[in-house]
């Protein structure tokens, strides 16, 4: 497992917004064709109608998940959308923790035990919070 640097994680953070925002962006338009392919259901006259919603809904879903995996293949852990967080693999001392890294904020702050999650974040040493 890589083990990143603050800079290394730092540098990454305008790629992770515009993943992000990526992401957000078709989660929301697959929301909007679940809850038109609900409709379709329930009224149950339209199958041809249906069936190209539930197409165009994985298709989206699959969008989505390609999106966290482009941050996997950076080496980080994404951890959710809402809101969107991202892991990072990191030494500290003797430690292993990971980096913590929350959308809109412009530099990493924080990190949290291995076996911790965002409720466990405390702050770096010697960094300051934006």
């Amino acid at each position: 497992m890589k083990h990143f640097t603050l800079a290394e994680a730092e540098a990454l953070i305008p790629e992770l917004e515009a993943v992000f925002a990526r992401a957000v962006r078709l989660r929301d338009q697959a929301e909007a064709r679940a809850a038109s392919l609900r409709r379709l259901d329930e009224a149950g006259d339209e199958p041809a109608k249906a069936a190209l919603e539930r197409g165009q809904l994985e298709f989206l879903v699959n969008a989505v998940n390609a999106c966290l995996a482009e941050v996997a293949a950076l080496g980080a852990v994404a951890k959710g959308l809402e809101p969107a967080l991202v892991d990072f693999p990191h030494r500290l001392g003797d430690d292993e923790v990971y980096l913590c890294w929350k959308v809109g904020e412009k530099a990493i702050t924080h990190y949290h035990g291995t076996d911790e999650g965002f409720a466990g974040r405390k702050s770096l040493p010697g960094r300051r919070h934006a």
